[in-house]
C-alpha cells in the first residue's frame, strides 16, 4: 500500500530502545516485534558486502551505525518473525539530502519486491536525524529491503537502528504554536496494539511516574508542553515504545478564571460536607487519569454538599460507573438555606471512552432554582459500592455542553449545534476525524454519521465531549424508538415525553386489572379437586375428569394450561452493526444505553424504551418478574417455552423447561432437524445429560414438565434420511444396516428400490431416493424403528432421573401435524412413551377430525397446543398468519376462537400463546437482516399493552374453567362476515 510522504518538522529527539541488539519482542500471532540496533550483521537476512558498521561510544546519539559510502544500489534485507505490519528506520545524513536518501521496498517471498513510500520525520541538526516510518502492509509480507539511492561524494547516508512491527511515532492533532484557548489536542496511534503515552510536567512519557494513558481529547486551559510516545506490549515481559513526540501550546486569550467551585476532588477541602464517602486513587488509568475520586464507603448512600456565598446557576459533575453492575443515576438536591431542598434535574450522558468497563459519565445544569447557595450530590447504587465514582465538580465554572438539533434538508439533513453558554466557541469532529473543526453554521449530512462535540467560553472550563449519531440518510426503516418508519398507527410514539408519560398511564391500566378470583395458587379451579375426586400429588399431573384427560395441579385442581412462550426480552434484540442506516438513531455503547445492548452489534429498543420510560434499563429477570403480575391479571396461568428458566426456580408462577437434546452436538444432522439416536455411546451420553438437567429440578413443584423438543424435521424423514451420508450421520449407516438386514443380497434390494448398486457398502455414502412402493414401506417401517428408539430411550432415562413431573412431547411443527402419514406413526409411537402430545399449531380454523385422530391414535393421550398466535401488519411487522385479522380486536377475536374451540375437546389440557412482546422491527439478531419480525406479543416495542386484544384475551381466559366444564357455549366469532 503507497503512503503520501509527509515531512514533519517537529520537536523531538531520536531517542534509543532499551532493548539489545537483534532483541525479538513478544509472541503474538503473525507480529513480532524485531529490533536492530546494528552492533553486528546477526539481525540482517541479507546486505551488500560494501557497506560498513561503524562504532563509536563517543556519540551521544547513535553509538553503532551502518554506512554507506555514497554509491547508490547497496542495500539491507530484513525477513521478519512472523508478518510484516510495520517498519521504523532511524537514519541520519546531510541537511537537504535525507529525505531521498533512501528506499524501501517489500516482498512477501524474498525475489519478488514491489516499492513502499514512507512517512519522513526531520530533526535538523548536523547531521540531520530522519526516520522513515510505513505500516498496514498486505497480508503475507515477510521481507523488508532497504535500498541507499546514492548522495554522491561527502555526503553519505548512515542507520542506526531498524526496528520491525514496533510502535510507531505519536502524531498530534494540532502542530505547536499559539491555540485557541479551550482547543483540544488529539494524539494519534500509528499502528494498532499501539498504547499512547503522555505527559505534561516535562517528564518522560516512556518511564514517568506521572505519564498517563492517552484516551480522550487533552484540552489546552494553560502554555502546556505535551511529550509522547507509542508503547507496543506486545511482549510478554518488555515494551518497545517509539521515540518521544513533543509539543508545545500556549492557549489565547488569557482569561481570570470564572468565579465559582471547582473541586478535582483530590481531597475534601472544598466540599461543606460528606457522608460514607472516601477517596480512591488506585488505577488512574480506568478513570481518564484521575488519580482521586469519591467513593462509597458501604453500599448505603453517600453525600456531598456544596456551599456559596453567591448564586449557583449551574454545575457540571463528572462521573465513572462500572457497566457490569446495574445503573442507577447520580441525585442532585439545590437548597436556598441549607435546610429545605428540592431535587433538580440534571441532563445526563456518557462523555468518553470506556476502559477496562469503566464508563466516563457527566451531568449538567444549567438552570438551578434561584438564591440556590446549597448543592447536594447523592450517590446511590445497591449492587457494590465502588460504583458509581465522583471525577471532579464543577459549579458555574463550566462550559453548557453542546445540543444537537436536526432538520431535514433535502435528501440530507441540516445538524444545527448550540450551547446555553452564551459566548461559547463550539467545536465538533465528524465521523472519527483527525481533529475537532470550529462551528460556524449548520452542518450539512449525508448517510449514517457520529457527531462528537463541545464547546468552550474563555474562563470557564470546556464542556463535557457530547457524542451524538445522525442518520441523513434515505434508507432508515425504523425510527429511534424501534418503530418502523413506514407505518401510521394510533398510539405511535412520536417523543421522549410519551414514553414518560406512560409510567403513569401504565400504573392506571395495570391497577384496574384484577386476576381470577376461582383460581388456586397455581392458576388452576379452586375447590374443584374435591367437587369432581381429582387427587393432589404434589405435581402438575394428567388425570380423569369425567371420561376426559385433565391436568391437575399440585393440589389436585383441574388446571389448563394458558401459557405465554418467549417472556423474556431476547427477540427484541436486532442487529445494528453493519446496517447502521436503516436506523434513525442508534444509542452508543458507551452510554446508559449499554445494557440494552447484546454483544456490540445488537441492540434492543424495547429496552431503551423501558430505560427512557423508568430510568433503568431492566434485567432479563426484572422483564419476568413484571411479566408474572401482568399476565396474572390478564387470566394467564403458565411461563412457556423458551423463557429463562432459571427464573421459574423461584416458585412464582408455573413453568416448563426442555431437555437438553439441543445442546448436544454429537448427535446433530447438518441441514436436518433430527435427533441421531443412533450416534455412538448415544444412551449413555443421553443419561448423563438428563442426569444433570433433570435431577435438580424432581421435587419443584412449580415445574409443569419437560419439552423434549422443538419442530423436529419428521415431515422430512421419508426423503432426506436417505441422501445423508453415513460418514456423519449413524443415522444413515442405521439405515442401510436394516435394509442389508432385510434383503440380504444387493440384487434383492435393488430389484425392490429400483437402483443399480454393487453393494450395500456402496448404499453408505449415496444419495437414495424412493422410486418404488417397497422403498416408501422400508421408510416407513424404519421411521417406526427410529421413533421407538428415540422417545423410548428418552423415556426411560427421564423417568429414571425425574419421576414426578410431566413428559410433554417435542412441540410438532404444523407441517408435521398436516402429513397424515407422519402423523399417524407420530401419534402412535409417541403415544407409548410420552404424557402429553404437544403441537405448534397455526392455523386459521381449528382441523377437530385431525386432533380426534391424534387423541385416538395415541391411546387417549391429552394434547397440549405448545404453540399458536396471530398478528396484524398495522405496525408494519409480519402478521405471523397472513389475513388473519386487520386490527387488535380481531387478533382479539383469533385467540378466543381459538382457546374456546380447543377447550372445548375433550382431550385438549393447554394452549401456550407466542409471545410476550413483538419481535424486533428489522427482525430478530440472530437470523441476521432476514430475521423474523413479528407482530406476535402482548406488548409492542415501546411496551405498549394491545388493550383491544388483551379485553378478547381476558374475556376467554377469565372463564376458561366454564368452557373446559361445558358450563357455557364456546365463544365463536364469524371472520366471514364482513
Amino acid at each position: 500500500m503507497r503512503r503520501k510522504k509527509t515531512v514533519l518538522l517537529l520537536i523531538y529527539g531520536l531517542a534509543a530502545l532499551t532493548v539489545p541488539p537483534g532483541t525479538t519482542l513478544g509472541d503474538s500471532p503473525g507480529f513480532v516485534i524485531q529490533v536492530d540496533d546494528l552492533q553486528n550483521w546477526d539481525a540482517t537476512y541479507d546486505h551488500s558486502e560494501a557497506l560498513k558498521l561503524r562504532t563509536d561510544p563517543d556519540e551521544d546519539r547513535d553509538s553503532s551505525l551502518v554506512e554507506s559510502d555514497g554509491a547508490s544500489g547497496e542495500y539491507l534485507v530484513y525477513q521478519a518473525s512472523g508478518y510484516l505490519r510495520s517498519f521504523a528506520v532511524y537514519a541520519y545524513g546531510a541537511e537537504g539530502g535525507t529525505s531521498n536518501a533512501l528506499r524501501f521496498y517489500l516482498s512477501s517471498d524474498g525475489k519478488s519486491y514491489r516499492s513502499v513510500e514512507p512517512d519522513i520525520h526531520v530533526d535538523e541538526g548536523n547531521p540531520a536525524a530522519v526516520t522513515y516510518e510505513s505500516r498496514e502492509f498486505p497480508s503475507g509480507t515477510k521481507y523488508l529491503k532497504i535500498v541507499f539511492a546514492g548522495t554522491g561524494a561527502g555526503t553519505p547516508t548512515s542507520i542506526g537502528k531498524v526496528i520491525l512491527n514496533g510502535p510507531g511515532s505519536v502524531g498530534a492533532s494540532k502542530p505547536s504554536g499559539p491555540v485557541l484557548y479551550g482547543s483540544m489536542v488529539m494524539l494519534n496511534r500509528a499502528s494498532e496494539g499501539d498504547t499512547v503515552y503522555y505527559t505534561t510536567d516535562g517528564s518522560d512519557p516512556r518511564d514517568s511516574l506521572t505519564r498517563k494513558h492517552y484516551s480522550d481529547p487533552i484540552p489546552i486551559l494553560e502554555k502546556t508542553v505535551l511529550k509522547s510516545t507509542a508503547v507496543n506490549h506486545s511482549g510478554k515481559d518488555q515494551a518497545a515504545a517509539s521515540r518521544v513526540s513533543t509539543y508545545t501550546f500556549d492557549p489565547y486569550p488569557v482569561t481570570a478564571p470564572a468565579p465559582g467551585i471547582t473541586d478535582p476532588l483530590d481531597d475534601f477541602k472544598t466540599a461543606a460536607s460528606k457522608a460514607n464517602l472516601y477517596l480512591a486513587k488506585d488505577n488512574p488509568s480506568y478513570y481518564d487519569n484521575d488519580g482521586s475520586r469519591a467513593v462509597r464507603s458501604t453500599t448505603a448512600q453517600g453525600m456531598l454538599l456544596y456551599r456559596s456565598d453567591t448564586d449557583m446557576t449551574s454545575f457540571t459533575v463528572r462521573s465513572f460507573y462500572y457497566s457490569g453492575q446495574p445503573f442507577e443515576k447520580l441525585r442532585f438536591f439545590a437548597s436556598s438555606d441549607g435546610k429545605t431542598y428540592e431535587e433538580v434535574d440534571a441532563d445526563s450522558y456518557a462523555s468518553g471512552y470506556a476502559q477496562s468497563n469503566w464508563q466516563p459519565y457527566a451531568y449538567e445544569s444549567s438552570d438551578l432554582p434561584a438564591h440556590t447557595r446549597y448543592l447536594k450530590i447523592d450517590l446511590i447504587g445497591e449492587a457494590k459500592s465502588w460504583t458509581p465514582q465522583v471525577s471532579d465538580v464543577s459549579i458555574d465554572r463550566t462550559t453548557a455542553s453542546v445540543k444537537l438539533a436536526e432538520s431535514q434538508d433535502g435528501d440530507g439533513y441540516k445538524a444545527t449545534l448550540s450551547s446555553a453558554t452564551a459566548g461559547s466557541r463550539i467545536y465538533y469532529r465528524l465521523n472519527k476525524g483527525d481533529d475537532f473543526l470550529p462551528y460556524s453554521g449548520p452542518i450539512e449530512l449525508q448517510g449514517y454519521n457520529q457527531l462528537e462535540t463541545y464547546a468552550v467560553k474563555d474562563g470557564l472550563v470546556p464542556s463535557p465531549i457530547r457524542s451524538y449519531s445522525v442518520n441523513a440518510g434515505g434508507a432508515v426503516q425504523l425510527d429511534r424508538f424501534g418503530q418502523l418508519e413506514s407505518a401510521n398507527f394510533a398510539g405511535k410514539v412520536t417523543s421522549e415525553a410519551q414514553l414518560k408519560a406512560d409510567a403513569q398511564a401504565d400504573a392506571t391500566y395495570y391497577g384496574s386489572l384484577k386476576a381470577p378470583e376461582d383460581r388456586d395458587a397455581y392458576g388452576g379451579l379452586a375447590g374443584s379437586a374435591e367437587k369432581y375426586g381429582l387427587k393432589a400429588t404434589g405435581y402438575f399431573a394428567v388425570q380423569q375428569l369425567n371420561g376426559r384427560p385433565v391436568m391437575t395441579t399440585p393440589d389436585g385442581n383441574l388446571y389448563f394450561n394458558l401459557g405465554v412462550n418467549g417472556v423474556t426480552p431476547q427477540e427484541t434484540y436486532t442487529m445494528v452493526a453493519g446496517r447502521e442506516e436503516q436506523f434513525e438513531s442508534i444509542p452508543s455503547y458507551a452510554s446508559a444505553y449499554k445494557a440494552a445492548y447484546l454483544g456490540k452489534d445488537n441492540f434492543s429498543y424495547y429496552l431503551a424504551n423501558k430505560y427512557i420510560k423508568t430510568g433503568s434499563v431492566p434485567t432479563e429477570h426484572d422483564i419476568y418478574t413484571e411479566a408474572i403480575g401482568r399476565l396474572q391479571k390478564w387470566g394467564f396461568n403458565g411461563i412457556g417455552a423458551y423463557s429463562p428458566e432459571k427464573y421459574g426456580e423461584e416458585g412464582k408462577f408455573p413453568y416448563v423447561r426442555m431437555l437438553p437434546l439441543d445442546g448436544m452436538s454429537w448427535a446433530k444432522i447438518d441441514g436436518l432437524s433430527l435427533f441421531d439416536i443412533y450416534a455412538p455411546d448415544a444412551e449413555a451420553k443421553l443419561d448423563k445429560a438428563i442426569a444433570a438437567a433433570v435431577a435438580p429440578h424432581k421435587d419443584d413443584p412449580m415445574l409443569v414438565g419437560y419439552f423434549i423438543g422443538n419442530e423436529y424435521d419428521f415431515h422430512r424423514f421419508y426423503t432426506e434420511v436417505p441422501k445423508l451420508k453415513a460418514s456423519k450421520a449413524a443415522l444413515k449407516a442405521k439405515l442401510v444396516a436394516t435394509l442389508q438386514a432385510k434383503y440380504g443380497t444387493i440384487a434383492a434390494f435393488n430389484a425392490a428400490w429400483k437402483t443399480n448398486f454393487k453393494s450395500f457398502s456402496d448404499l453408505n455414502e449415496a444419495e437414495l431416493t424412493l422410486n418404488a412402493s417397497p422403498a416408501w414401506r422400508d421408510m416407513e417401517s424404519f421411521f417406526s424403528d427410529y421413533l421407538n428408539q428415540f422417545f423410548g430411550t428418552v423415556s426411560k432415562l427421564y423417568r429414571k432421573y425425574d419421576p414426578n413431573h410431566l413428559l410433554l412431547g417435542d412441540r410438532w411443527i404444523t407441517t408435521t401435524f398436516h402429513n397424515e402419514k407422519v402423523r399417524q406413526t407420530l401419534s402412535e409411537v409417541e403415544g407409548k412413551y410420552m404424557d402429553v402430545i404437544s403441537i405448534n399449531y397455526y392455523t386459521y380454523k381449528i382441523e377437530t377430525d385431525l386432533l380426534n385422530e391424534v387423541n385416538e391414535l395415541s391411546g387417549g393421550k391429552p394434547i397440549l397446543m405448545s404453540e399458536f398466535g396471530y398478528g396484524t401488519s398495522e405496525q408494519g411487522l409480519q402478521p405471523l398468519m397472513l389475513n388473519s385479522a386487520v386490527n387488535q380486536f380481531q387478533r382479539g377475536m383469533r385467540y378466543r376462537n381459538f382457546v374456546e374451540g380447543v377447550a372445548s375437546l375433550p382431550y385438549v389440557v393447554g394452549a401456550d400463546l407466542f409471545n410476550y412482546v413483538d419481535q424486533a422491527g428489522l427482525g430478530r439478531y440472530w437470523q441476521g437482516e432476514w430475521g423474523e419480525h413479528y407482530n406476535s406479543g402482548l406488548v409492542n416495542v415501546a411496551d405498549r399493552p394491545y388493550k383491544d386484544y388483551l379485553s378478547g384475551i381476558m374475556a376467554t381466559n377469565d372463564d376458561i374453567y366454564k368452557v373446559v366444564l361445558g358450563q357455557r357455549t364456546k365463544f365463536y366469532y364469524d371472520f366471514s362476515q364482513k
